[in-house]
């Protein structure tokens, strides 16, 4: 999917037949594929999770008795609990003080890892730092399954997912700084004291920015409250001007990690991203940044955070702190760790990736009810260290026969190329310039019905996905049509057929249309795929 693409959209679908409101009625909305999420297959719910002190190495010999766990809230007794070491093996449980049963552990998933790095706040210097780090930690082996990534907040050097190591330092050797001047003026101060002046954070800056502003600002003869007035007003004129160029670049930034966190959430595995930046410079309340947060978190994707100054921090403890503002909040809120003031940055990537020591925990939330659930995971005493965990799991209905149960398998079939036939559904895609017109007809003479109420009950679930040539979801539709035919209106159906058409508009280039149909009945199913290629408009 091209950087920046719109968003494919998908019109509502619509029934050609005409049936009475009564007998057919269409839900439709947005689809996107799971998160990879902890799942609860039965009422107890295993949660994994890696503790770290503030050098973000992992912290072994932890006991139950160490944490508290909130699901949705509400307090949760661990009911059993494992330490588990790098070399897979569990930690016997004699040294722990509980004498609680051993959780399971999990079986291993592929881990995905986006090495994300801001080149547009890396100066060359920074950035040879940083990609001589990212070579030693390659160096050290990449565990088998591990597939890695490159994004960068310019775009230029990105690399789709791959365990081909050598691949991938080739293209750390291509990497390189694409920061952006910002215009100064004459009687203007830093980009950083211009954020500073306006923000009110400092008074000596501020003080500062007033003085050099005097020079453009007063004449001789004005008296000097008359022009610290005037100096004033330039100042925060030429900050505000500074700021705006300055933000343009910690936004382009934020859209670049959202990419990344969108990239990631189309995979299936533990999804980790490794922000390798400088820091930059955020105003209070920054939305964009909040919805990548949110994001990430909601597809469980722990976001680690290198700053690449390593040990050489910035002159001032103001200075520093503003520019790790973001990279802090992005690890608070994704369960993440920010590992700073370290010239050990390839120690730090092995770090993020591969923990030492990690935990499960299990605890029973009581009936699953299908819904997501958010998870906390604290220290019950106050302590300097972190927890990583995922932030959510969902928990199916207890009923099997419950509509939510049917998902697994559409889900599934929506990333299949297998060709399924067993409802009696034809697809037919056409395309015309930037549009994909999918219509779908289905024989109603082979569909099962049951009866309620003298009426033919059944229902059809319609999901149409676009994927790009990878196969990575780009984005989908999904409409449920309810039925309850009254022996005319089935009579007119069974000669006429159900027809129902879906109109797709995406950007120019080649994609793959997968369309699966499924009926309530018995959960059969029919997918195809259909190969298209959209030109620009």
């Amino acid at each position: 999917m091209a950087r920046g693409a719109p968003l494919l959209t998908l019109t509502a679908l619509l029934l050609r037949a005409q049936t009475a409101p009564q007998e057919v009625s269409i839900r439709s909305h947005p689809y996107a594929p799971p998160a990879t999420i902890l799942h609860a297959e039965t009422n107890l719910v295993q949660a994994g999770l890696t503790a770290r002190d503030s050098n973000g190495h992992a912290i072994a010999g932890l006991h139950p008795s160490d944490f508290e766990v909130t699901d949705n809230g509400v307090p949760q007794k661990i009911t059993a609990f494992s330490e588990l070491r790098s070399d897979g093996k569990s930690a016997a449980l004699a040294t722990h003080s509980e004498t609680l049963p051993s959780a399971a552990i999990p079986p291993p998933e592929p881990k995905f890892v986006t090495f994300f790095f801001d080149d547009y706040h890396l100066e060359n210097s920074g950035m040879l730092f940083v990609q001589r780090a990212a070579h030693g930690f390659i160096a050290k082996g990449v565990k088998p399954g591990d597939k890695l990534s490159i994004v960068t907040a310019s775009g230029q050097g990105d690399l789709d997912f791959t365990d081909d190591q050598k691949l991938f330092a080739e293209k750390l050797d291509h990497l390189g700084s694409h920061t952006r001047a910002v215009m100064t003026v004459p009687c203007g101060v830093s980009p950083t004291e211009s954020f500073i002046f306006l923000h009110n954070l400092d008074g000596p800056t501020i003080e500062h920015a007033i003085d050099a502003a005097k020079p453009c600002a007063c004449t001789e003869e004005e008296k000097p409250q008359q022009c610290r007035t005037k100096a004033q007003a330039l100042a925060s004129s030429l900050a505000s001007s500074s700021w705006e160029q300055t933000q343009a670049q910690s936004i382009d930034t934020i859209d670049a990690l959202g990419f990344a966190a969108k990239k990631l959430s189309e995979v299936n595995g533990m999804r980790i991203l490794v922000l390798t930046s400088s820091g930059f410079l955020i105003r209070p309340g920054q939305t964009e940044l909040d919805k990548f947060v949110a994001g990430a978190s909601r597809w469980n994707i722990a976001v680690h955070a290198l700053d690449a100054n390593g040990l050489n921090a910035r002159t001032g403890l103001l200075h520093q702190s503003l520019f790790w503002t973001p990279l802090e909040k992005v690890t608070d809120g994704t369960g993440g760790h920010f590992f700073k003031n370290n010239n050990d940055l390839a120690g730090a990537m092995d770090l993020a990736m591969n923990p030492e020591v990690t935990y499960v925990v299990a605890f029973n939330p009581g009936p699953r009810d299908g819904k997501f659930h958010t998870l906390k995971i604290r220290f019950k005493s106050k302590r300097p260290d972190t927890i990583q965990f995922r932030p959510s799991y969902f928990s199916p209905l207890d009923d099997p026969n419950k509509a939510l149960s049917a998902r697994a398998p559409m889900d599934a079939a929506v990333f299949s190329k297998e060709t399924l036939g067993d409802v009696p559904a034809s697809v037919h895609v056409t395309t015309a310039n930037a549009s994909v017109s999918v219509s779908i007809s289905i024989d109603v003479n082979r569909l099962e019905f049951t009866v309620g109420n003298g009426r033919h009950v059944q229902q059809i679930v319609f999901l149409m996905t676009l994927l790009d040539p990878s196969g990575a979801f780009v984005t989908g539709k999904e409409a449920i049509m309810d039925l309850a035919l009254s022996d005319e209106r089935l009579a007119s159906l069974k000669k006429d057929g159900l027809k129902a058409v879906a109109t797709l508009t995406a950007p120019a280039g080649e994609y793959r249309v997968r369309t699966i149909v499924r009926e309530a009945m018995k959960g059969n199913l029919t997918a195809s795929t259909t190969p298209v290629e959209l030109q620009a408009k």
